[in-house]
Order: structure tokens, then C-alpha cells, then sequence
């Protein structure tokens, strides 16, 4: 009776003030507590409203928009977020437990997962059980992922599994290549859709002849149009080489499918082993490309909780600082935007390294901390979860072979008895 006691107590305590939590959810910050428990209700009231398949959903529509004063495209978003995660069991478990997911997360995930066939039962339990883990705490006051980083995520895991589809989550129409040009006034509005990798490099050379001409970025890409000027830029394209058919990836875009990283490849001028350039050490304050480019690897974006500003954008900043001895190379940099470099600069945040996992720790004048995770594709996490990826990819091929072969069997059986095939 008193082990039972004992561990009732403990489950108790485990429930209350968990080990390992997101900051979002800390039992120990007032205003988290209060933001989960509108989460809570907010989840608690689209589960119980989510319609049946024999239910009119315009009947759920207007009462719920007469109940709730939501519009229907909000209603209908949300309804079909919360029905999606009843086809996540692990994570609708996982949600139930800390809902920490918000309707904007929830409605990130059913977007990317309306390209899948949710009839594949092995791939939704794939991506339920790949998702659940990602979006599970494994420190205290870590920082939650945003919709962003899930959807990027998701995209990813999905990549391992269907390669036929788009990483692109445009709603329908809005895919493909678009140019259009409007005249207001003495004003003129130039629109191009195109695919990320082309948005990325043209970005990247606006950018580059802005700064070299010191002119605006509206300027630089009116001289470039106009053929005044050329440019020339490195696209840094990170994949695993001990990987087989690993997917690339892009800081500023994310994961590309292997399809989309094979073309990119044979493009390449140069490529570095990024784990022969883990300890190099560059004499200068400034950060040479090389290492830079490891340092983005690990970080993915700004290191900041929270900040969604990507690697490319991001500066090099020294953890011990270089006038302190603190040395240029990758260990004691990390990747953080301009706005929250200079709110470090300032003394009002700090932040620690984890030299195994790149975890940094921010703390704030105030007393608070929060860990952040890095995302980039050279941080361990990230790594290892490659290489479930090409494990996942073969036992896939070695399936289809194996039903392939089976089917073969039969069609020998069947002519050695001599019947003749059913007809295709």
C-alpha cells in the first residue's frame, strides 16, 4: 500500500510540475498557465463539435457561427484541423495531455498533411509517430516550435515517403510561375511567384548588388532587370553524404525533395565535408564563409527562442567574446539576427552553449530562461533523424520488392497450372 501511495504521488507530481516542458506550458509562469488553459478550452471546444461523416457540415456551420461569432472559413479550418488530429491518436494523446498546440499549429499540420494519402495506414502511423516525438518537450522551458517549423518538419518527414508530391503548400491555383506588373499613380507593383530555390537566388543577388552599389533592394533589382550590373552568389546546399538518397536542404527554404537536390548537386562548383570544419579556428573577428556556413548548418536560423529570421539573415556572434579570447570558430558562434544581437550587445539576455547537443540556454535580466533548440540540418537531432530517414527509405523499396516478388510467384503458379492471368 504505501509503494502504491508513493507512486500515485509521484504521477501526481510528474502531472503538476513536469520534468520537461515548453515554456509555453511552464507550471511555474502565471501567464503560461493561463495562455494553456485558453488553449485547453479552445481545443476542448472544437473536439467536441468536430461533425460525424453522416452530419450536414452547413448545419455545423451556421450554428456554430450563430454560437461562436466566428466566420465560416475560420469554423471550417478548425473543424477540419481538430478532425485531422483524431487520425494522430499519438499526438491527439500527447495534445490532451499538455495542449500545447495551438489552432494555428493544428491547422499547420492538416494543411501539409492534405498532400498524403491518409488512407496509407503505414504512413500516417509513420507521421504521427515522427511528429509526436518532434513536438514532445525533452527540457524544461524549451521553446515551442512554431507553425513555421512544424510545417517545414512535416514537410520533410512526408519527403521520406512520397516523392511524388510538392513541398510547396500553396492552396490550388496559386502553384506554378505567375509575373504581373500594376500602375498606381507614379507608382508601380511588380508580383513574381516562382519556385523557392529561384526566389532564394534571386533574393540573394538583389541583396548582394544592393549592398555592393549601396543603393536600396528596389534599386538593385531594377539595375539587375535592366542588365546593369551581374552577380555572383553561393547557394549553400547541405546534405548527407553517408546518407543514401538523403534530401538537401536550404537555409531560407528548408528541406528539398531528393529529386530537387540531385539537380542542385550536379550544379555544385565545391563541396565541403562541413566535419572537417567543426574545429577550425580563423585568426580575424570576422567569420569566414567556411565556417559560417557550419555554423548555419548547426543553428538552422536565429538561435533566439522564438525568432523565425532564417541563417542567411542571421550575424556571427562570438559566445565568449573575441576581445575576451573568446576564438572564431564554430563552437563559440551562433547564428542570431540583427534585432537580437543587439539586445544581447546590450546585457539584457545571455545566452550558454550545450557543446554536445547546440542547445542554447537564454537567460533574461529578469530571472526567466528558455532553451531553444537548433533546426539546421548539422545539428544532432537532426542528423539522427536522417538516418531513420534512409532506414525508412529502404525498408520501403524492400517491401514494394518483396510484394513485387510475391505477385511474380503467384503469376507462376497460376500458369503452371495452367490458368491463364487475370486480365489487367
Amino acid at each position: 500500500m504505501d509503494i502504491l501511495e508513493s507512486v500515485v504521488d509521484r504521477t501526481l507530481r510528474d502531472l503538476l510540475y513536469p520534468r520537461n516542458y515548453y515554456s509555453a506550458c511552464s507550471p511555474h509562469d502565471p501567464a503560461a498557465i493561463r495562455a494553456t488553459r485558453i488553449r485547453r478550452e479552445d481545443h476542448e471546444l472544437w473536439q467536441s463539435y468536430v461533425p460525424d461523416d453522416i452530419e450536414d457540415i452547413e448545419q455545423v456551420l451556421a450554428a456554430l457561427r450563430r454560437s461562436t461569432g466566428y466566420g465560416e472559413p475560420h469554423i471550417e479550418k478548425a473543424l477540419f484541423a481538430h478532425h485531422r488530429l483524431r487520425e494522430l491518436p499519438r499526438l491527439k494523446q500527447l495534445q490532451e495531455r499538455l495542449f500545447h498546440l495551438d489552432l494555428s499549429r493544428l491547422k499547420a499540420i492538416d494543411t501539409v498533411l492534405c498532400k498524403i494519402d491518409a488512407d496509407i495506414t503505414e504512413h500516417m502511423r509513420i507521421v504521427d509517430g515522427e511528429l509526436t516525438t518532434y513536438l514532445t518537450p525533452t527540457r524544461p522551458n524549451q521553446n515551442l516550435p512554431s507553425a513555421g517549423a512544424i510545417r517545414r518538419k512535416l514537410n520533410a518527414i512526408i519527403l521520406t515517403l512520397d516523392t511524388s508530391i510538392s513541398v510547396d503548400d500553396s492552396p490550388a491555383g496559386g502553384v506554378g510561375e505567375a509575373f504581373s506588373v500594376g500602375i498606381d499613380g507614379a507608382q508601380g507593383f511588380i508580383d513574381v511567384v516562382t519556385d523557392a530555390v529561384t526566389a532564394h537566388e534571386i533574393d540573394e543577388r538583389v541583396r548582394q548588388h544592393a549592398a555592393t552599389r549601396e543603393i536600396s533592394l528596389a534599386q538593385a533589382l531594377a539595375e539587375l532587370v535592366r542588365g546593369e550590373g551581374t552577380t555572383n552568389i553561393v547557394l549553400n546546399i547541405y546534405r548527407a553524404h553517408d546518407v543514401k538518397d538523403a534530401p538537401g536542404w536550404i537555409s531560407g527554404i528548408g528541406w528539398l525533395s531528393v529529386r530537387e537536390a540531385d539537380r542542385l548537386a550536379t550544379q555544385a562548383a565545391t563541396i565541403r565535408d562541413m566535419d572537417q570544419l567543426y574545429d577550425k579556428v580563423s585568426g580575424s573577428y570576422a567569420t569566414p564563409a567556411d565556417i559560417r556556413a557550419v555554423v548555419i548548418g548547426w543553428d538552422g536560423g536565429c538561435s533566439f527562442p522564438g525568432c523565425l529570421c532564417h541563417g542567411i539573415r542571421a550575424q556571427m556572434d562570438h559566445r565568449i567574446d573575441f576581445e575576451d579570447g573568446g576564438p572564431t570558430t564554430a563552437a563559440n558562434l551562433a547564428a542570431i539576427c540583427q534585432h537580437h544581437h543587439n539586445i544581447k550587445t546590450d546585457g539584457r539576455v545571455r545566452y550558454i552553449i550545450d557543446p554536445a547537443t547546440r542547445e542554447k540556454f537564454w537567460l533574461f535580466e529578469d530571472g526567466r530562461w528558455v532553451s531553444a533548440e537548433p533546426t539546421g540540418p548539422l545539428a544532432p537531432k537532426e542528423r539522427h533523424w536522417l538516418q531513420t530517414v534512409t532506414q525508412r527509405i529502404h525498408k520501403r523499396r524492400e517491401r514494394i520488392r518483396t510484394e513485387s516478388q510475391e505477385r511474380k510467384r503467384r503469376e507462376s503458379a497460376r500458369l503452371a497450372d495452367g490458368n491463364d492471368p487475370p486480365p489487367e
